[in-house]
């Protein structure tokens, strides 16, 4: 997209970082990922999905867009399916969110 005024592409990308901000806020609450597994999801962030590398560069709702070393494109993915996060002490897998309606197995 091409912009004919400063002021408008200012505009635009400031739009762009609120609405980046408030979804990695919504991923940080939901998921829980640093309390639960020492994961902070941040833009520029290192992943592995599926044992593709590439780097957190946007994103879509509660989903990541990420660009994967020798892709042209950059794919969506979730933020714990199949998902490792590149952390100060190595590679850690993000796990799902316990489901509060499952059943206790203990309880079987």
């Amino acid at each position: 997209m091409t912009y004919d005024d400063p002021e408008d592409q200012t505009e635009a990308e400031a739009q762009t970082r609120r609405r980046q901000a408030a979804d990695l806020e919504h991923i940080a609450r939901y998921y829980g990922l640093e309390h639960r597994c020492g994961i902070e999801v941040a833009l520029g962030g290192r992943v592995r999905h599926d044992g593709r590398e590439g780097v957190i560069v946007d994103t879509v709702g509660q989903r990541l867009k990420v660009m994967f070393y020798a892709a042209e494109e950059p794919s969506i993915c979730h933020v714990t399916w199949a998902m490792e996060y590149e952390t100060a002490t190595g590679w850690v897998a993000a796990t799902p969110v316990p489901d509060p309606f499952a059943a206790d197995p203990a309880a079987a």
